[in-house]
């Protein structure tokens, strides 16, 4: 975009037991780094993963990520995103704080065991995010990813359920003021999203930030 390259992929830095989002901007002629950061020092106790980023003709960026910690209060699993502005010289600024989209139901996540077992083999950790711009409107970034679900028994509002752990996509929508380039304070779309066409009816509604609820996926 505009003669720059723009990148996101996690990284562990050495010395590091933690992992972070490192964007990175090219000039597409030289190959020069322009600018790059973290996001997520590992000083914070949190890992950050999954990264995804989308940036429009107005030089305006949003990056999504997962992140998690080791605190039960709160290092659940977290779809998350921040945005950013680009200089003429082609740094990022970020705009505001961290924006949390959706936090997981649970902090116990399993992958072929039960609820109360001991998980076996390879665990899920919130497989991926996604940023892309709104194809009628440039200012509206629409953000995708995986956050952990209840587990599918009585506990978790399922009666005769299995037990298997269940794991979600969540969507939003971001959208930068035109004006100002601001993005305003995040408001909840309160309405239960039941297939994918109502997604895109829901693109005629104007709000600055709309979350969606849980789309639910298979349970194990």
């Amino acid at each position: 975009m505009d003669g720059k390259i723009y990148s996101v992929h996690t990284v562990t830095e050495n010395g590091s037991a933690f992992t972070s989002v490192r964007w990175t901007i090219l000039d597409s002629v030289t190959n020069q780094v322009l600018d790059e950061g973290n996001i997520g020092d590992g000083l914070d106790g949190y890992d950050y993963y999954q990264g995804s980023l989308a940036v429009n003709e107005f030089g305006q960026v949003v990056i999504g990520y997962n992140r998690s910690g080791l605190d039960p209060a709160t290092g659940r699993i977290t779809l998350a995103a921040r945005t950013f502005s680009t200089s003429g010289s082609g740094e990022l600024m970020q705009i505001g704080d961290e924006i949390v989209l959706r936090v997981s139901d649970t902090d116990d996540y399993h992958n072929g065991s039960l609820f109360g077992q001991t998980a076996v083999g390879r665990q899920r950790w919130a497989d991926y995010s996604s940023v892309s711009l709104d194809p009628e409107d440039s200012s509206m970034f629409w953000l995708a990813g995986t956050f952990a679900r209840e587990y599918n028994n009585a506990a978790g509002g399922h009666p005769g359920g299995t037990g298997g752990s269940r794991w979600g996509t969540f969507i939003a929508a971001i959208d930068f003021d035109r004006s100002t380039g601001v993005v305003p304070e995040p408001s909840t779309w309160a309405i239960m999203i039941l297939g994918m066409g109502v997604v895109g009816a829901s693109l005629r509604r104007r709000r600055y930030l709309q979350m969606a609820a849980s789309l639910p996926q298979s349970a194990v």
